[in-house]
């Protein structure tokens, strides 16, 4: 027996939307999509069906209501969301394209075109969230792409007890589909059609532990999206990141692919990852940019770390390397509660800093043999020197570095510099023998007594390394 409101080919709503072909169905759930056409403006458009309607389908009709609010080209757009009682529908703009799901079912994406879905998906989500709302459904079943490349979001959840953090994370997860044709776990989806990411002893392999030719920088960028230990930047900032990447070639800068337009203003977020010889690069660009503005179209940047090239100056000082993240290393016996703020001690203002709880004791109360502020260079690169400003004098600092990703395990590290004790609130360290390093860690053992607190503790204010 036919349900009441069950649509047939060729029936016209609303004595407007003709139905004329059947896309996707589930009976079970008395849902329905359909190609139809809206036959007053006559125009191509999507209608979702729900038999029956009423309270059965107040979360569809609510949330296409919502959805009609966000105006952007990157976002299907909603027409017209009526509820009959023994059924409802929900009309939308129709967009020529293919998911995601199915681009990369025949092979995982070029980085250069991963990236710029990255980016481009990264911009609609600030619009979105711009207009106070969340996507909440973005997976690769979601993401539509049309001609050269241009991408729509559709199925929009909206749901109120998703966040913003959780849409970024959803970003991480379509360039880790893109670069690899799988789909991460560590990113709830509903049904993306997708075979499960690879992990090894439970951990998740990166897109260049699955493929060849995927940019370090690049990899970097996709884990870090997808760990919930590192924070998520806004959208606005992680597109405005990703349009100064060029992926097309791992061996260009970051800067290569920038435009003549005005420069964004720099993002206070610094989790991005660029590639060997990159922030380099960035540095010297920065210095041409302050200078000149923005570069005309068929200007070069120097090729090289050389800052001489194609502008001769005298010989150039020390080079500062600027970190692209902070993360605390905290021993076992440690309880986490100091992994925060770490930013504050390479975001260049000293009024900020990254302190640790207060102890009993100088030396951690004995719980732990110290504390770290390891950082990430981005790439292996050779430092001469790493300048630490504390909150006050009176601890036990010294320098340690490596290429092994951090953990809660310090001698990972090796020592790079002796052990200053007692040192100033300003402790310099210099490299006799630099070698080509990831990692810098800052490891402090003992600490001064807090004034007027009775307990014993430190703050990092701001580290500064230089090649």
């Amino acid at each position: 027996m036919t349900q009441v409101g069950t649509p047939v080919q060729g029936e016209v709503l609303a004595s407007r939307y003709r139905l004329d072909e059947v896309l996707l169905t589930d009976p079970s759930a008395g849902h329905a999509l359909w190609r139809g056409t809206d036959s007053l403006l006559n125009r191509t458009v999507a209608i979702e069906l729900r038999v029956p309607g009423g309270p059965a389908a107040e979360e569809m009709i609510s949330a296409a209501v919502t959805a009609g609010r966000i105006v952007h080209p990157c976002v299907v757009g909603v027409y017209d969301a009526v509820d009959e009682g023994d059924r409802a529908f929900v009309v939308r703009e129709w967009v020529e394209g293919i998911p995601l799901r199915d681009a990369v079912r025949e092979g995982p994406l070029e980085p250069s075109r991963a990236a710029a879905i990255a980016r481009t998906a990264a911009e609609a989500l600030a619009a979105i969230h711009a207009a106070g709302y969340v996507h909440g459904n973005l997976q690769p079943a979601t993401v539509l792409l049309g001609a050269d490349d241009e991408i729509t979001l559709t199925n929009l959840r909206l749901d109120p007890t998703t966040t913003p953090q959780h849409d970024i994370r959803a970003i991480g997860g379509l360039l880790y589909t893109a670069l690899t044709a799988h789909w991460p776990h560590e990113v709830s989806a509903y049904n993306t059609g997708l075979p499960d990411a690879v992990h090894v002893d439970g951990r998740l392999l990166s897109p260049r532990q699955v493929r060849a030719g995927i940019p370090g920088y690049l990899d970097a960028l996709t884990m870090d999206l997808l760990d919930p230990s590192v924070p998520a930047p806004p959208a606005a900032e992680l597109a405005a990141e990703l349009r100064r990447y060029d992926v097309a070639d791992p061996d260009l800068s970051p800067l290569t692919a920038i435009t003549p337009e005005p420069a964004p203003r720099r993002s206070p977020w610094k989790r991005i990852v660029v590639g060997a010889g990159g922030l380099a690069v960035v540095a010297i660009a920065a210095v041409v940019i302050a200078a000149n503005g923005l570069p005309r179209a068929g200007d070069d940047f120097p090729s090289s770390n050389d800052p001489t090239k194609g502008n001769p100056q005298p010989s150039a000082s020390p080079v500062v390397i600027t970190p692209v993240s902070a993360t605390i290393l905290d021993p076992p016996r440690g309880d986490g509660a100091e992994k925060r703020d770490e930013q504050n001690a390479i975001d260049g203002n000293p009024a900020t800093q990254w302190r640790t709880q207060e102890y009993t004791g100088p030396d951690f109360g004995k719980l732990k043999p110290g504390m770290g502020v390891v950082l990430d260079l981005g790439a292996p690169k050779k430092f001469s020197e790493v300048t630490v400003d504390l909150s006050a004098a009176g601890a036990t600092v010294e320098l340690r570095a490596g290429n092994t990703t951090p953990s809660d395990q310090p001698d990972v590290y090796t020592t790079v510099s002796p052990a200053q004790a007692n040192a100033s609130t300003t402790v310099r360290f210099a490299v006799e023998k630099p070698e080509a390093a990831r990692y810098v860690m800052v490891w402090i053992t003992t600490m001064p007594s807090v004034p007027d607190k009775g307990g014993f503790g430190i703050g990092v204010k701001e580290i500064k390394v230089t090649g």
